[in-house]
């Protein structure tokens, strides 16, 4: 089955023209862009903004001025979304099946991640937060990134690991779709499937014991997640995305190992306590 592409950014941008004409920018907001979208929205707010309320965002809509998203509008306006994320998925499919293929959303948000999955109507969906590109260069990565979470949700039965996720479960998810995006797109340098610097990945590779070491003890754990995945600063001397290299570390020896599994059967895995390495 072929997947769609949603252009949500387009009802964005009549949103955007709407606040011009002086008519109160949150019922514009929701009457052009959130309405024809319910169900996503709905399905992506009770994921990602579980804790943002309606005056928070009423709040945020009304702060709106179409020239916060003049580059944007330039960037959509010069590049065909819809193809480039058609053609990504596409190559992800012939890399490693899957049908339905997901479906993208291509939306603007205030909060959103560069790429993300949410359950939509009980299936994996991929979404990309516009706002925060400058450009298109790693797209097609992070395109390939969640086509992988999304994978990865399918082969666990659309279930969900525990909850809270634990650390050293997101450090292997990452990993996968570190791995993943790799597959699909060999010649782009590794720091770019990171999302990190060369400088970053040269700092990572230099203190990789170091760094097992660091979190080794705190696996069990969700609360080392914003310091090994988030873009910030460093905490308790762990680099910002540290985690995505560690994950690629956790699968690459997974999948060394002699008479080792498969891509395909590490994303089935869930009980992954035995292949984390025990000290080096």
């Amino acid at each position: 089955m072929v997947m769609a592409v949603f252009p949500l950014y387009r009802d964005f941008f009549r949103f955007l023209e709407g606040i011009e004409t002086g008519q109160d920018p949150w019922e514009v907001y929701r009457d052009t862009y959130v309405r024809p979208h319910a169900a996503f929205f709905k399905s992506y707010w009770t994921a990602y903004l579980p804790h943002v309320d309606v005056k928070t965002l009423q709040d945020r809509v009304r702060r709106v001025r179409r020239g916060h998203y003049a580059i944007l509008e330039h960037l959509v306006s010069g590049n065909d979304l819809e193809r480039k994320a058609t053609g990504t998925i596409e190559s992800c499919h012939r890399r490693l099946p899957l049908d339905p293929r997901p479906d993208v959303y291509l939306m603007v948000g205030f909060f959103s991640a560069d790429g993300f999955m949410v359950i939509l109507q009980g299936r994996p969906v991929i979404g990309i937060g516009l706002e925060r590109y400058r450009d298109l260069r790693l797209l097609d990565i992070i395109l390939a990134h969640e086509y992988c979470h999304c994978a990865r949700q399918r082969a666990l039965g659309n279930g969900r690991l525990s909850a809270p996720e634990r650390s050293v479960e997101k450090l292997f998810t990452e990993g996968l779709c570190v791995h993943f995006s790799r597959q699909v797109f060999p010649r782009r340098p590794l720091c770019d499937h990171l999302l990190m610097s060369r400088q970053r990945l040269n700092w990572c590779q230099e203190n990789e014991n170091r760094l097992l070491d660091l979190i080794r003890d705190r696996l069990s754990s969700p609360r080392w997640i914003p310091a090994l995945f988030g873009p910030g600063g460093f905490i308790d001397g762990i680099p910002p995305r540290a985690g995505m290299y560690l994950g690629y570390r956790l699968v690459e020896r997974a999948l060394a190992e002699k008479g080792g599994r498969s891509f395909e059967d590490l994303l089935a895995l869930q009980e992954i306590a035995g292949i984390w390495p025990e000290g080096d």
